[in-house]
């Protein structure tokens, strides 16, 4: 990538959110319900690092967004993290702790630079 495309790649995605994409399937609502909690107690530290919530159940309508990330039929969870570039930055199918989500967003080249830019 020439340096002139990585300044117009950077402008182009940095205003895009990081997104966490959380997968359910009905036997798992338990844990879908922790992950949220642990969200809502961590609002401040969420907005700080522009961090998007989706969530998608097992439904005819998520059907195609479960095949598009790879949902395995066998996984009741599934915790996706997107980048602002829209890559897959981190998978599991357990609970993700706020900051295990926070260090590794804090880690990523563009959070850094957010972070020295403030």
């Amino acid at each position: 990538m020439t340096f002139l495309f990585q300044i117009i790649f950077f402008f182009m995605t940095a205003n895009q959110p990081r997104q966490v994409l959380l997968f359910s399937k009905d036997n798992n609502e338990v844990l879908l319900k922790k992950q949220l909690a642990e969200f809502e107690k961590n609002e401040a530290g969420m907005k700080e690092r522009d961090i998007e919530v989706k969530v998608y159940k097992v439904s005819t309508e998520t059907a195609d967004t479960f095949k598009r990330w790879k949902i395995k039929e066998l996984d009741s969870f599934t915790f996706i993290l997107i980048g602002r570039d829209g890559g897959e930055k981190h998978r599991s199918g357990n609970f993700v702790s706020h900051q295990d989500l926070f260090g590794k967003i804090d880690a990523m080249p563009m959070r850094r630079n957010e972070i020295g830019n403030n």
